[in-house]
């Protein structure tokens, strides 16, 4: 496992869920990135320490889930007048991190963001059918790839390998 030191402040909302799951891949951001926040909910009242939190301390944030508004990262997004310094994801199935957007009303105050579709999900583990399927992990990194320039080779290495020991459990169809 190697160290990414990340600059901008990464924000999991992670359902109840999820969190217990063996798949998870937060627990890899946890162990990698030097600035990462993961807190578990579902509801308002789950995260309304961190939505004062934010409201006391503006800083540039962005939510980064594929919704119809919004806005696909690209470099001309992030070197607009205000870098990102603060990215909220949600990690959940896509039922329920809907579920988590549709109940934190108070995300909408902050711009959208998904990935440009050229980029592909790698984590075969968990399958989708839809264009934005990104573990976080994958998500994360691509982000920190366009909002800090930051090489995103160290933690597609370890979804990589995390990846390759769960296929030893899989049952080949040969």
């Amino acid at each position: 496992m190697q160290p990414v030191t990340n600059d901008t402040e990464i924000i999991i909302l992670q359902h109840p869920k999820e969190s217990l799951h063996a798949k998870n891949t937060v627990r890899l951001l946890s162990l990698s990135l030097a600035n990462i926040t993961v807190l578990t909910g579902k509801q308002a009242a789950d995260f309304s320490q961190l939505e004062q939190s934010l409201a006391a301390n503006p800083a540039t944030t962005g939510v980064f889930y594929p919704s119809e508004k919004s806005t696909e990262l690209s470099a001309v997004t992030v070197t607009s007048s205000a870098r990102i310094k603060r990215a909220i994801f949600i990690d959940a199935s896509w039922k329920q991190a809907y579920g988590i957007w549709q109940n934190n009303a108070w995300l909408n105050r902050y711009p959208f963001y998904k990935l440009p579709l050229h980029h592909c999900g790698q984590y075969t583990i968990r399958s989708s059918d839809l264009k934005y399927s990104f573990s976080t992990l994958e998500a994360v990194a691509y982000t920190l790839e366009y909002v800090e320039q930051l090489e995103p080779a160290p933690l597609l290495s370890l979804l990589n390998t995390f990846t390759t020991q769960w296929q030893r459990f899989i049952p080949r169809q040969d």
